[in-house]
């Protein structure tokens, strides 16, 4: 027996250290890792993932993954080469400048997996090593002394973790607040994800255009063929140019994707259906609302699509979560009271750097001749700085100072 803070007796005693709601690549990167660390995990999904495929063979949701994610899923055996096709260089241009900027490391810059083919192999991980409550809801939260009971599935544990997605359940039954970022001054936008076919390789390569509305990317694929053709398509624009873009029939729309890329792949000979969701900001009040609640990944933030990070930001939230072992309870008062801090500061300057750059490229002053002239300049100096390349390769490969330190699982430090 247990006496709840509502006074409300309790009947069930806690069983799991921690109940990780979502079962998306956080998700269930987290509930590894901390099963992997000796704590009885149960993982809770109303829908259990299953491998996608569209017209091409691809799942039309791809994720770009920086080294510093790609060896923690190693690490919990969630990824194998095959899954990945790797980004030597990426090339960074403008509609409207003579800057433009090429990304290349001794290594692959990051990796390009489809989402369904990660999510089904961490599946697989996760039935082998925790309790998985597979078509199952949390519809309510009671917080006890030393447990909370998730109503629902019906368990008790010591901690709750909210990997759930941008709407996120267990974050409101938590009651935190959401802010949603206003849109930029250019206005709300959209984001299409599609898998094309391109009529020259994209050469281990990625490529983003900043247009006038939003920016395109492309992102390599890995399909097997002697010239790799195939690419992630990830096309941020108003939502007005949005509906207008979903509208085309395929033709149109391939060409309307190449002329958008100036040619830099050729021309698109295959689409798959199209995608639409909203690019837009979100950060949660607080990631930690009561001791024995936590929010990661999505559930705790949205960034902008256009840098492709926010997987791998969320993926460093497990690799924050599991920094610092250790069988205490996983809810004790102020356990992560520091990891929310730093959490928040970290999505706060990621949602900074998407706002500066939407402004710059897409805002009512983007093509103001001065504004124009500062970010080709600006383009050009770093394009002709190595240190500074160097960095900003580092921050994207998530090794560098923003990212939490690298002494944790999957580190090869």
């Amino acid at each position: 027996m247990m006496l709840t803070d509502s006074g409300v007796v309790a009947t069930r005693e806690p069983v799991y250290d921690a109940a990780v709601v979502g079962a998306g690549i956080v998700g269930l990167a987290a509930a590894v890792a901390l099963a992997r660390d000796g704590y009885r995990i149960a993982l809770i999904e109303r829908t259990p993932p299953e491998r996608l495929r569209g017209a091409l063979g691809f799942d039309l949701r791809s994720v770009a993954l920086s080294p510093a994610s790609v060896n923690l899923l190693r690490a919990l055996g969630g990824v194998e080469e095959a899954d990945l096709a790797p980004i030597e260089a990426m090339h960074v241009w403008e509609y409207d400048g003579s800057g433009s900027l090429r990304f290349e490391g001794e290594g692959a810059l990051a990796f390009v997996g489809e989402n369904s083919v990660l999510t089904t192999r961490l599946w697989r991980v996760a039935a082998d090593c925790l309790e998985i409550l597979p078509r199952t809801s949390v519809s309510g939260l009671t917080l006890s002394r030393g447990s909370v009971l998730l109503e629902g599935p019906d368990i008790a544990a010591r901690l709750v973790i909210g990997a759930d997605g941008a709407k996120s359940v267990i974050r409101k039954l938590a009651d935190t607040t959401l802010r949603h970022e206003p849109p930029h001054q250019g206005g709300p936008q959209r984001a299409i994800a599609t898998v094309a076919r391109a009529s020259k390789s994209h050469g281990d390569g990625a490529f983003q255009r900043f247009g006038r509305s939003g920016p395109v990317a492309l992102l390599p694929l890995r399909d097997g063929a002697e010239s790799e053709r195939a690419v992630s398509v990830i096309w941020s624009t108003s939502e007005t140019e949005n509906q207008r873009l979903h509208s085309l029939d395929d033709e149109s729309f391939r060409r309307a994707l190449g002329e958008e890329t100036e040619g830099v792949l050729g021309d698109f000979v295959a689409v798959d259906r199209r995608l639409s969701f909203p690019a837009r900001q979100a950060l949660a009040a607080d990631f930690n609302p009561n001791p024995r609640t936590l929010v990661i990944g999505d559930a705790a933030r949205t960034l902008h699509p256009l840098a492709g990070q926010g997987v791998n930001v969320g993926l460093e939230d497990v690799r924050a979560l599991v920094a610092h072992p250790t069988h205490a309870d996983l809810g004790a008062p102020g356990r992560w009271r520091g990891f929310s801090r730093e959490r928040r500061t970290r999505s706060k300057l990621m949602m900074a750097s998407m706002r500066a750059l939407l402004a710059a490229y897409c805002g009512p002053h983007a093509g103001n001749p001065w504004m124009r002239l500062a970010r080709n300049s600006g383009v050009r100096f770093i394009d002709a700085a190595p240190g500074v390349k160097a960095q900003l390769i580092r921050e994207a490969m998530g090794i560098g100072p923003m990212a939490v330190p690298r002494k944790t699982l999957g580190s090869k430090t």
